[in-house]
């Protein structure tokens, strides 16, 4: 088994069990104790779990996640590396923008120690952010969407009049040829169309699975955004369309 995988089944044991022991996961998966506590290192900077002796608990943050996403779509190993990622494109004095999304998510998790300003429509990233000392958050108002943590509707367009972001981070539902960008419903793409208007780069945040997708509502086409942040293991015709378009693309990189 993979590290990827073994990571991830730890997840769904914590999800169900809340909480995991070093000594029976080390037996579940054959491994050393010493792997099981890396791994267990790793899920804690991704603020997943908080260890404890001889094992871990669920965070409760985590477990908010899982209980208004779809099911299979709580955050990824390739999502972290994602996020990770795009941390890196983020500089101190940057207003940035992070559309609702777990892949967005991870994003938050990994620039809460940035002096920056984080516009978001998600109510469960500005959660993640409440605590950054020297970042100043602000969440839109609007209409939540059922079971997300999504705003939109008329008072999150209000909140962006008037506002410059310097880049803004953009998760889809589905990636297409032939349909583009497409993200879950017709209010979230009015929202995030207002949010090209005031952006000065756009960047598309989307792990190997949206490709070859499409979702409800069309945001715009493939050329859309200079940037795109994935996974390597996206088909490799889009490879070539943006290579051929100069659409800079970034694929997440296994971490160690």
């Amino acid at each position: 088994m993979f590290a990827i995988e073994r990571l991830n089944k730890i997840k769904e044991i914590l999800f169900k069990e809340k909480r995991v022991d070093v000594y029976e996961l080390s037996e579940l998966f054959s491994v050393t104790e010493v792997t099981i506590r890396r791994d267990l290192d790793k899920l804690e900077q991704i603020g997943f779990l908080t260890k404890i002796y001889g094992g871990a608990v669920l965070k409760e943050e985590a477990l908010a996640v899982a209980a208004v996403t779809e099911p299979g779509e709580a955050a990824s190993e390739e999502k972290r590396m994602i996020g990770k990622i795009a941390s890196q494109m983020i500089e101190e004095g940057d207003a940035v923008f992070l559309s609702p999304g777990t892949t967005c998510l991870e994003i938050a998790r990994n620039i809460r120690s940035k002096k920056i300003t984080v516009v978001t429509n998600d109510a469960l990233i500005a959660l993640e952010l409440r605590n950054s000392l020297g970042m100043k958050v602000i969440l839109t108002g609007g209409d939540l969407i059922p079971s997300t943590s999504t705003l939109v509707g008329g008072f999150a367009l209000q909140t962006l009049e008037g506002i410059f972001i310097n880049k803004a981070f953009i998760g889809v539902k589905g990636v297409n040829f032939d349909t583009g960008y497409t993200v879950d419903s017709y209010e979230e793409m009015m929202v995030l169309q207002s949010v090209k208007k005031i952006s000065g780069e756009i960047v598309i945040v989307a792990d190997y699975t949206k490709f070859n997708r499409t979702g409800f509502a069309r945001l715009g086409d493939l050329l859309m955004a200079p940037v795109v942040i994935t996974n390597k293991q996206i088909p490799s015709e889009y490879k070539k369309f943006f290579f051929e378009k100069a659409v800079k693309l970034y694929t997440a990189f296994e971490l160690e």
